[in-house]
């Protein structure tokens, strides 16, 4: 055997050794992706809060849009339970349709002071949520969604 031959033989010697710390690094690596949340899911979420807001505020219905029709009953039904009811019942008809399979949550910020408009579900327990605003006169409506 030569001195080629031997450098050769602990060249493949050391290669073999780091087959085992690649391995284990590979597991480290991939051990509990599960639970994290993807940058896509996150501005999938972002997205379809804010466009859900901005189509209620181009979505006609009779002679004016969606959110002006929800302004206007709590602004003549007043920002009390009636009022919340009454634009509660044209958000949800229109969020269910349009966010099929989706938890969310609509309020208002400024004349209600956070007060829930509707519904479909809690945001207790969401763990990867997304919020849109949308202003309208003196009302400032958000928008939660999450999986």
């Amino acid at each position: 055997m030569n001195a080629d031959d031997k450098g050769f033989i602990f060249t493949i010697d050391a290669f073999l050794a780091l087959i085992p710390v690649f391995i284990l690094l590979m597991a480290i690596s991939s051990m509990n992706q599960g639970g994290l949340i993807l940058p896509s899911q996150q501005v999938r979420l972002s997205n379809q809060a804010q466009d859900a807001l901005d189509v209620m505020a181009q979505y006609h219905i009779s002679e004016s849009t969606l959110i002006e029709e929800m302004v206007r009953m709590l602004e003549v039904n007043g920002t009390g339970t009636s009022g919340v009811d009454s634009a509660g019942e044209l958000a949800s008809v229109y969020l269910k349709d349009n966010l099929p399979g989706m938890n969310y949550e609509l309020v208002e910020m400024n004349q209600l002071n956070g007060k829930t408009i509707t519904s479909n579900g809690t945001r207790d327990n969401a763990l990867n949520m997304a919020v849109g605003t949308k202003n309208y006169g003196n009302f400032c409506f958000k928008l939660y969604v999450w999986d």
